[in-house]
């Protein structure tokens, strides 16, 4: 297994935030199956004890995956430096099998970590604990999440091969190439992709309940599928570059961090009904991308589509 100081790093942050997971886990278990605060027994006042305990607890291990989540990120683009073939952290994450894997579980797990964190929030201001049980069941399929996270890391890692060649961002995301990373997806029209984003957020303006819950579901996977058909050939200025990784990068001012943290806490935000902090978020994050193509029109007086 090849490190570098930032794997290290990675490695150790999830491993002590893993073993805090851990050790928190029994208590949540106990919690989920016996907690109720209609009766009046020592054994409640134990694990309502407990609670405030394991609360304490996972609120600092799952405050520690967020930017950790970035910062993995951040170490793959650092490794494209190393492994043959790759330009940035796709063709890094795509070196082995386990790569993609690693990458979409750790992203469900920043989802289900920040639900959890606006959920337990709303649980310290009520005072009847009934979302006590709730979030400590959530807290169960968080730890089940980062378990395979945790066992894919090391696969990932250990199967790294640095004597073997990677397929750039250039042929991950060929729109042209039906063997692309996200094949058939890359062959819808550009400008239809585009308007979805839009057209969710408008939904989510005028929609409220699970309308508008179901908007912000699909607002992310929409936002990154025109992200790289639409949006990033105006960002970097080039046709038939569509890496939605390369964003991260310092060339292009690390703008990516910027619209994907926006993206994710509108997104966020509006999984739990938060409207004025999802509408902020989510229009920031669209204003942000609108403007780079205003911007390529205004220098250039021409679209790419």
């Amino acid at each position: 297994m090849f490190t570098t100081p930032e794997i290290v790093i990675n490695l150790l942050v999830d491993s002590l935030v893993y073993l805090f997971l851990l050790l928190a886990i029994s208590i949540a278990v106990r919690i989920v199956l016996f907690f109720n605060p209609q009766e009046d027994t020592p054994l409640q006042y134990r694990l309502q004890k407990q609670s405030y305990l394991l609360a304490t607890i996972a609120l600092f291990a799952l405050a520690l995956k967020i930017p950790l989540f970035f910062y993995f990120v951040y170490a793959l683009d650092k490794l494209s430096n190393i492994i043959p073939g790759a330009m940035c952290a796709a063709g890094v994450v795509t070196a082995n099998r386990y790569g993609v894997w690693l990458f979409l579980t750790k992203l469900l797990g920043i989802y289900l970590f920040s639900l959890w964190i606006i959920l337990h929030l709303r649980d310290m201001e009520r005072r009847d604990y009934l979302l006590t049980k709730r979030k400590f069941l959530l807290f169960i399929v968080i730890f089940l999440v980062a378990t395979v996270e945790y066992l894919l890391l090391w696969l990932y890692l250990l199967n790294l091969d640095l004597g073997k060649v990677v397929s750039c961002c250039g042929v991950l995301f060929n729109p042209v190439k039906s063997s692309s990373l996200f094949g058939p997806l890359l062959s819808l029209p550009p400008k239809i992709v585009a308007l979805s984003p839009y057209l969710l957020l408008l939904i989510a303006f005028v929609g409220r309940g699970w309308l508008f819950r179901l908007a912000h579901l699909l607002l992310i996977p929409a936002s990154i599928l025109a992200i790289i058909l639409f949006f990033s050939p105006y960002i970097y200025e080039l046709p038939t570059h569509h890496c939605p990784f390369c964003l991260l990068q310092k060339e292009y001012s690390y703008v990516g961090y910027l619209i994907y943290v926006t993206l994710f806490l509108g997104t966020t935000f509006g999984l739990v009904g938060d409207r004025k902090r999802a509408l902020f978020f989510d229009t920031i994050a669209l204003g942000i991308l609108s403007g780079y193509v205003v911007g390529y029109y205004w220098k250039n007086g021409v679209w790419l589509f």
